[in-house]
């Protein structure tokens, strides 16, 4: 690397604002981003999941078993 270059990447790193407010208002935008960008994410994750498994042919079976699971487990022992 260029010696400029190396000066440009560590005034980058090294630098801190003197105003704890701008540094504060930084923070809270950087957390906003992050949260929205996980959950848009996340949602879009999700929405390809849920397309892919509605076009397999085992959900119904899957749903059936399911379906025996909880008429099992709803039934009061007998003593």
């Amino acid at each position: 690397m260029a010696k400029e270059e190396i000066k440009v990447i560590e005034k980058h790193y090294i630098e801190v604002t003197a105003s704890y407010r701008k540094r504060f208002l930084m923070g809270i935008l950087q957390g906003l981003g992050w949260g929205i960008g996980i959950t848009l994410a996340t949602s879009l994750v999700i929405a390809i999941i849920s397309y892919f498994v509605s076009r397999i042919d085992f959900v119904p079976v899957f749903g059936q078993f399911l379906n025996d699971v909880i008429k099992t487990t709803q039934q009061t022992p007998k003593k």
